[in-house]
């Protein structure tokens, strides 16, 4: 390999290099001052054969390395091929002038020839930079022609990505409607119109349109507010065209142009890397990695390599946090990896909540009874010789009874109340159903990068003069303690090198005092440990001039930048792999002194950045040395520390781990870092609850039979190096295994699981547009205690739907039980159509209402999650709300037979029925406020003033009917006397004592 060094680089944009076979070789002179000469980015070169040197002058965005390579690839060509009319000296077409047989690719030129049918479609990792740049028929150094970019515009379109539409108005609208519930009651309210019941049809359509006004405005203010954290990022690109570095709107970007690669830039399509300076990139939001990806040039070979591998690729929305490059773009818009992910995501189904397969069921029972109902009772009627037209209307009108018009407006007030409180806290829900889906999980699969972690690299450790030191809470601390780090020299010392030996920009204070950095992860989270120990960041590095800096190489795993002192001294700081920094040492500094550094302290040293390897930090060694003058070489320096850094975990979620196994749900981690990282982060986290720790690595997944994977799904804590169809493999062999599964995510990469699973989390501040789009809960502060919070509230919502369905359900089979037990009994009609109505206006609303708002029970999260497959009511719930029917039927029925005896069947025996069924049906209110708790309970429920007033309100609008008697008039009653006061006393009375003694123990229903 041509040689080619660098010897002096201190101003920007000029270079003089050392080229090896340049003395006494004129002809590789003029060849080399020709080729280079041609570049548009070299703006001067000039070449000596006595020296052996060339000097360059080029533009701002090339590096002294990425010219030093293309002066090397000459070299290598030189001396250049000789064909048919051209001079052996003239320089080849190509810079880098491949081999196109052995490559197999024709070279393409600029005359407008298609691309090859396959370019989308191909390896290009596993292809070298002259071949990709041959394939697409790119110039290194001049990129595409601006005609040709606007041709290849044309034909593969424009480099952006679909997005998802904002759900519409009448797409929320209609959500609102769309329920077998819904349906039901506006076929009850149809059958009202027709047999004259106008009065029920309105107070049932009223019902539906309160239900959807509340939906709709709670859903649409959700989704304008999720809308609005969308920000307009990476817009911009920089392209080499014509010679010419220019920038464009990425959306413009097409196949075959040369990318442009700095810190801070978002990659704008997927690239292949051709030139490259210390280049690294954030993938996080793309694969899961938390560290920055270095990326080369260099040929991958291996066979299957996963995309956070692919180190010669640069992806369409992962930032520029280091160093520079240049790349070609081989893929733009839907056919990125980004693209692949919005098709995996089409192609996922978010499936049914279960609420809505809860209350589906239970529509389909209703509907059946309500089936029932009017064919028996129509059928006996006319057996007992009744009327048809009377008996068709007493049918229809039972079956609307049954069905209970407060069920949708019940869960739909519940959930939107619901929806508000968690506003309050930051939590933004899509949909309605969202968080009582919440409630029904048993699994949250939490993704690690961004999420469970900062997905920013934090030190935690550090190893100075032979003493651990922990970084946490903006300070240093040791086992006694807070350590002052002025009355630590090794410490203050450690402290300069960090902040010296690094290339992060400081750009200034931000509004909040926080310095805006810009540089890698690692170097910024150096800084910040220096902030937090005291340092005047900006006075220092103003003392301490930089003179020189040399970057870390594949042969050389550190850097080290050399500083002019306001003494005038020269200080060397290096940083970098400990091994090979510790090589370098011979002494240590400890405290204030600086001793020999002998063979068992070097075991020591080694052993302790072994530790804090195993713990999954990522370990750095630091040493200096100092000269009075000349540059310090180096050699002979003196060791001053390690320090382990990581992404660091966000406050509270190990608490918030204990709480959701507390409450019965397992946790699963899901990450694509490195398994030993994942098992850190895990362990930190309990994940397994003191049990042995199972992690699998998810390239396995691949080989595993469906069947077999959702076997393991259930066992397993940790899924480490997962892809995004991999997630969406785990997500989905749990809801196979019968689990109800949240994911969490923020990144694109998540995107797919976000879409399948039961319930979608994001991030709001720092997530990306496409999870939030997808997601159904968005955390707008990025704190996930509220999830704690969040599946509290969604199992008080189901319990309370619960109660509010159970009052429904239990009041209105006692209308149709007192109907059909007298009628088969043959003792008439108890009440007529106006008193159904009536009836159903009373107690079908407000204090079923009520019961949807009750507060949380203390209990409610330690009990298990509910089986979400379920029906929301079993046989036995069935059981339980019939025999409560048959109770307050048969008070009903005692007060029908009073009236009856007294005073002969008629309108006195029905008022006595109307009225005991009624309030009746009021108090029976109490009863559902608990399953298990009665009102007389050691433990009282807590107050519920809606249900006071509520059932206080209907008592105050059932009284009217006994004493205003336009009303009584108008629904055929009575006044009743002072002894069927009485009566009406006992037969409301005792159905609630009744219902509250039978009711089952906790430890009995367990």
């Amino acid at each position: 390999m041509a040689m080619v060094k660098g010897i002096h680089w201190k101003v920007n944009g000029r270079t003089r290099y050392q080229v090896d076979g340049l003395r006494n070789a004129p002809k590789m002179k003029t060849y080399l001052e020709s080729a280079l000469g041609r570049l548009p980015e070299i703006v001067h070169v000039s070449a000596s054969e006595v020296t052996g040197n060339v000097l360059v002058t080029y533009n701002s965005y090339n590096s002294h390395h990425g010219v030093g390579r293309l002066i090397e690839g000459l070299v290598e060509t030189y001396p250049p091929q000789s064909s048919p009319g051209k001079a052996p000296e003239q320089a080849p077409d190509s810079d880098f002038a491949p081999d196109h047989d052995r490559l197999g690719i024709p070279i393409r030129t600029h005359a407008g020839l298609p691309l090859p049918a396959d370019m989308l479609s191909r390896p290009w990792h596993q292809n070298d930079a002259e071949a990709v740049l041959a394939f697409t028929g790119t110039a290194l150094h001049t990129g595409l022609t601006n005609a040709e970019a606007a041709e290849r515009l044309r034909n593969f379109g424009l480099n952006h990505l679909p997005e998802t539409p904002p759900r519409s108005v009448w797409g929320i609208l209609f959500g609102q409607l769309n329920s077998l519930p819904v349906y039901l009651l506006g076929a009850a309210a149809g059958i009202s119109v027709l047999t004259g019941g106008l009065l029920d049809a309105a107070i049932i359509m009223g019902v539906v349109a309160t239900n959807a006004v509340i939906g709709y405005l709670t859903e649409s203010r959700a989704e304008r507010t999720i809308q609005s954290l969308k920000k307009l990022v990476h817009p911009v690109a920089e392209v080499i065209r014509d010679g010419q570095a220019v920038p464009l709107p990425a959306r413009e970007v097409t196949l075959g142009d040369l990318l442009v690669l700095k810190p801070g830039m978002f990659v704008s399509a997927d690239c292949r890397i051709v030139l490259q300076d210390r280049l690294s990139t954030d993938e996080s939001m793309l694969t899961g990695e938390s560290m920055p990806v270095y990326k080369q040039s260099v040929l991958l070979t291996a066979g299957a390599i996963p995309l956070a591998d692919r180190t010669n690729m640069a992806f369409m929305g992962t930032l520029v946090t280091g160093g520079s490059g240049i790349a070609v773009v081989v893929a733009t818009g839907r056919d990125t990896e980004i693209g692949r992910l919005q098709a995996l995501l089409e192609g996922a189904e978010a499936p049914a909540t279960p609420m809505e397969r809860q209350l589906g069921r239970l529509g389909d029972q209703l509907v059946l009874m309500c089936l029932g109902v009017c064919g028996v009772v129509f059928l006996i009627g006319l057996l007992r010789g009744h009327g048809l037209v009377q008996m068709a209307r007493t049918a229809i009108s039972l079956a609307a009874s049954a069905v209970p018009e407060g069920l949708p407006a019940a869960a739909t007030i519940n959930l939107a109340l619901g929806i508000g409180r968690m506003r309050q806290h930051h939590v933004l829900v899509r949909s309605l159903q969202a968080v009582e889906t919440l409630g029904a999980v048993q699994t949250i699969c939490l993704d690690k990068t961004g999420t469970v972690t900062r997905n920013r690299m934090a030190v935690q450790a550090l190893y100075v003069g032979g003493k651990c030191v922990t970084v946490r809470d903006q300070g240093l601390y040791g086992p006694r303690g807070r350590i002052p780090v002025a009355r630590r020299p090794d410490l203050q010392r450690l402290m300069a090198i960090c902040a010296l030996c690094n290339e992060t920009k400081i750009n200034g204070p931000d509004t909040d005092g926080e310095l805006i950095m810009h540089g890698s992860s690692t170097e910024k989270a150096l800084l910040h440990m220096v902030q937090s120990a005291g340092m005047d960041l900006s006075a220092f590095l103003a003392a301490h001039t930089l003179v020189e800096i040399r970057h870390r190489a594949e042969s050389r795993l550190f850097m080290s930048t050399t500083h002019r002192t306001e003494n005038g001294r020269r200080l060397l700081c290096v940083k970098g792999s400990p091994p090979e920094v510790l090589a370098l040492c011979d002494r240590l500094l400890v405290g204030g002194k600086t001793l020999p550094l002998d063979d068992a302290t070097r075991l020591t040293i080694q052993m302790e950045n072994e530790r804090m390897a195993g713990s999954a930090l990522r370990v750095l060694g630091f040493a200096y040395k100092e000269t009075a003058n000349g540059p310090p070489s180096e050699n002979g320096l003196t060791w001053t520390g390690l320090a382990g850094m990581a992404d660091p975990v966000r406050p509270h979620v190990r608490e918030l781990i204990g709480l959701f196994h507390r409450a019965g749900v397992e946790t699963v981690l899901i990450t694509g870092d490195q398994s030993d990282t994942a098992y850190a982060v895990a362990q930190e986290l309990n994940l397994s609850r003191e049990r042995p720790m199972e992690i699998m690595d998810a390239t396995a997944l691949d080989a595993l039979a469906p069947e077999m994977l959702q076997a393991l799904a259930t066992k397993v804590h940790v899924f480490a190096r997962v892809s995004p169809a991999h997630k969406l493999k785990i997500v989905q062999a749990l809801q196979a295994a019968g689990r109800t599964v949240a994911m969490t995510g923020d990144g694109i990469n998540d995107g797919p699981a976000l879409k399948a699973a039961d319930i979608g989390i994001a991030m709001g501040r720092e997530g990306t547009d496409v999870a939030r789009d997808i997601a159904d809960i968005v955390l707008q502060e990025d704190q996930l205690e509220f999830l704690a919070q969040a599946l509290a509230e969604g199992r008080t919502i189901h319990s309370n739907i619960r109660k509010s369905v159970r009052f429904f359900l239990s009041t209105n089979i006692s209308e149709v039980m007192l109907m059909f037990t007298a009628m088969g009994l043959g003792i008439g009609f108890p009440l007529n159509v106006m008193q159904l109505l009536w009836i159903n206006l009373i107690s079908d609303i407000f204090p079923g209402l009520a019961l949807a708002m009750e507060t949380p029970e203390a209990d409610v999260m330690q009990r298990p999650p509910r089986d979400s497959r379920g029906p929301l009511f079993d046989r036995r719930d069935f059981a339980v709300m019939t025999r409560e029917s048959a109770v307050i039927t048969g008070g009903a029925l005692a007060a029908f037979g009073y009236g009856a005896l007294r005073h002969g069947a008629g309108v006195y025996a029905g008022t006595m029925a109307f009225q005991s069924l009624t309030i009746a049906q009021l108090l029976h209110a109490l009863v559902c406020r608990s399953e298990h708790r009665t009102i007389g309970s050691r433990a009282p429920l807590p107050p519920n003033p809606y249900l006071t007033v509520a059932i206080g309100g209907s008592l105050a609008l059932q009284a009217l009917t006994m004493v205003f008697g336009p009303l009584r008039r108008f629904l055929g009653l009575t006044p009743p006397g002072l002894m069927d006061l009485a009566v009406l006393a006992a037969t409301t009375v005792l159905p609630l004592v009744v219902n509250e003694t039978l009711k089952p123990s906790k430890e009995a229903d367990s």
